[in-house]
């Protein structure tokens, strides 16, 4: 009788799954409760990590066992309900708790190791509850999974123009590198030149620091919209619009549904991709775009195309053409037949290309300072020059790859493989290391003497990772089919929270923008109120809202000078017309009293650290 009873209840149970179901659901339940637990406590303020044991405090033991086993029961339900039709409930439901939770605990952190401690539980938790499911799941058509990447592509491209035009409106950008810039486009729009005065102090064309030729093709829209936020959303949409291509570049090898949205989530979440967003504006954000499109055309064989955005790639920078070598000589050995000389070609003028604009720029303009600052650690001799360093790496390899890896740069490697789940490095095919070749230049060695190479943050990493992404995805078309699916989908996780960890704290510059939106509203218009033909002195976080003009120079302490009788004074100071400065700057309270014993007068001043504007005297005499 025992038995029967016992047979009877083993095989109601039964109904409600096997153990590794009712083990997943007792998973899916605590996360599903722990995420409610977040966004109630969050409205109190108690932030899970950075206020833990308050979070503590503030939570009950008993509360939320009991809602535990209820989310249990009410799952149970569900799946005596539905598992008959749906497969693997269970299974999705842990992959979305886990994800949902991660998101829920990382949002607003801006933290990388937090985002990746719970990108690398999500994805593992992922993988577990999908590794027998795998070939069970939904199958999109192209068109719902174009929708969904499309989307998620704009509303990221409109978080970055919300965030990075907030921190812009609250005067969060400075000289660097945004104001000269600003002063550049102000110069093309005007004359068709790039002249600036704010970036060496000296009248010079930007393009004798930079090659970026390609400025004239976006100059158009510039015309139409001249402000300093029209590059940050440009910049915004150059950086994301690269999907594009990928989209396309992941259907032809055979990536559908889920796994072409996850190949997709891999570029649109990348943080190489949304970080350097922040530093302002530079015009490496131009590469993504041109890049994917240049690597589309190479995977294609599409002569034509890969001859354009060869040539628009050379156009971003000096350095550009090495993409278009590494991509043209990969393009080379991965085809064979007549279409292997076009590789060799595009390769072959982008190396001759690039030998010329840096002769160019070292004799005519800023090449030699950019070569040394950049690859000062390769150069034995200071004036070694750009040849001299191919040589000195010819002589000593083994310094080079000493310079792979240093204290500043593994944290970076980890940033940038790590959500690709080092894929770029999973292929037997040694030529494919070719598209590696810009990371370890210009990233890893270049970072180990120049930081911000290897800084997330900054704009070096945007065309590297376009290269390291399309290399992750070609290389997990050639595993086996359920080894690319949970790969792929494993790292579409992890770069969607790590992403959503590091970006999503950017908000703060939209409640900055908001807390004092008046203040900086009447500081924009004081600053516009100086007249554009005057010639101005501005601290280097006002500089970029008054850098439209034809001459601006940016404050900075080497123009104070002090005699042997400690009397300071400033350099240069009959040549400017106005000075517009901070009045929470520490060089103002420098400045003040010696525009002042000058007979500068103020021409607007505002209450608290905002705007002290002074015009000259031969300014108030006209």
């Amino acid at each position: 009788m025992l038995s029967g009873i016992g047979g009877k209840l083993r095989s109601a149970l039964a109904a409600y799954g096997t153990k590794e179901d009712v083990f997943e659901r007792v998973l899916s339940a605590f996360l599903t409760v722990s995420s409610v637990q977040i966004i109630i406590l969050r409205k109190k303020e108690l932030d899970p990590v950075a206020g833990w044991k308050e979070f503590i405090t503030s939570s009950s033991l008993a509360t939320k066992l009991i809602w535990t086993v209820i989310v249990f029961i009410w799952l149970s339900v569900i799946y005596r309900l539905v598992s008959k039709r749906l497969s693997g409930v269970d299974g999705t439901v842990l992959t979305l708790s886990s994800v949902v939770f991660s998101l829920f605990l990382v949002f607003m952190s801006g933290s990388f190791y937090v985002g990746a401690s719970a990108a690398i539980v999500a994805a593992v938790l992922s993988v577990y509850a999908q590794r027998n499911r795998w070939r069970r799941t939904v199958r999109l058509k192209d068109l719902p999974c174009g929708v969904i990447i499309f989307t998620l592509a704009a509303a990221v491209a409109v978080f970055i123009s919300v965030t990075t035009v907030a921190n812009y409106r609250s005067f969060g950008t400075s000289c660097f590198d945004m104001g000269i810039f600003v002063q550049t486009f102000n110069s093309l729009k005007e004359n068709f030149t790039a002249m600036t005065t704010c970036e060496r102090g000296e009248m010079m064309s930007h393009f004798q620091v930079h090659s970026s030729f390609i400025f004239y093709l976006f100059l158009p829209i510039y015309m139409l919209f001249p402000h300093g936020e029209t590059l940050l959303i440009a910049q915004a949409v150059f950086s994301l619009a690269g999907v594009i291509p990928l989209y396309l570049i992941a259907k032809r090898h055979g990536f559908k549904g889920v796994m072409l949205i996850s190949a997709c989530m891999i570029y649109v979440f990348n943080i190489g991709l949304i970080m350097p967003c922040y530093y302002q504006f530079h015009e490496n954000a131009f590469l993504p775009t041109v890049l994917m499109w240049l690597i589309y055309a190479a995977d294609t064989a599409n002569i034509p195309l890969f001859y354009i955005m060869s040539a628009l790639t050379c156009s971003v920078k000096e350095d550009a053409p090495l993409y278009v070598i590494c991509i043209g000589i990969f393009f080379a050995l991965e085809n064979g037949g007549s279409k292997r000389k076009h590789g060799i070609i595009a390769a072959v003028l982008s190396g001759i290309y690039f030998v010329l604009i840096m002769r160019w720029l070292t004799v005519n303009g800023d090449g030699s300072y950019m070569t040394s600052t950049r690859l000062g650690l390769l150069m034995a001799e200071p004036g070694d020059g750009f040849l001299g360093i191919l040589k000195n790496v010819f002589l000593n390899p083994g310094y080079l790859i000493s310079l792979l890896l240093k204290e500043n740069t593994i944290l970076f490697f980890i940033e940038t493989m790590l959500p690709m789940l080092f894929m770029p490095f999973m292929t037997a095919k040694l030529r494919r290391f070719i598209l590696m070749i810009p990371y370890v230049v210009m990233n890893l060695v270049i970072g180990a003497g120049y930081g911000y190479a290897a800084d997330i943050g900054f704009q070096y990493i945007f065309g590297p990772s376009c290269l390291l992404i399309y290399l992750a995805l070609i290389n997990a078309e050639e595993m086996g089919r359920r080894q690319k699916y949970l790969f792929v989908t494993a790292a579409a996780i992890i770069t969607v929270i790590t992403g959503v960890s590091m970006a999503s704290a950017k908000l703060t510059y939209t409640q900055r923008y908001s807390d004092y939106k008046e203040y900086y509203q009447s500081t924009e218009a004081a600053i516009r109120s100086v007249p554009k033909d005057a010639s101005v002195l501005a601290n280097t976080f006002f500089l970029p809202h008054a850098a439209d003009r034809e001459e601006i120079y940016e404050l900075s302490k080497d123009m104070f000078v002090e005699d042997e009788s400690e009397n300071v004074s400033m350099i240069g100071l009959e040549k400017y017309d106005y000075c517009i400065l901070s009045q929470g700057d520490p060089l103002t309270a420098k400045a003040r009293p010696i525009l002042e014993a000058a007979g500068w007068t103020v021409f607007s001043e505002q209450e608290g650290n905002f705007a002290v504007i002074f015009a000259s005297p031969q300014t108030e005499e006209q």
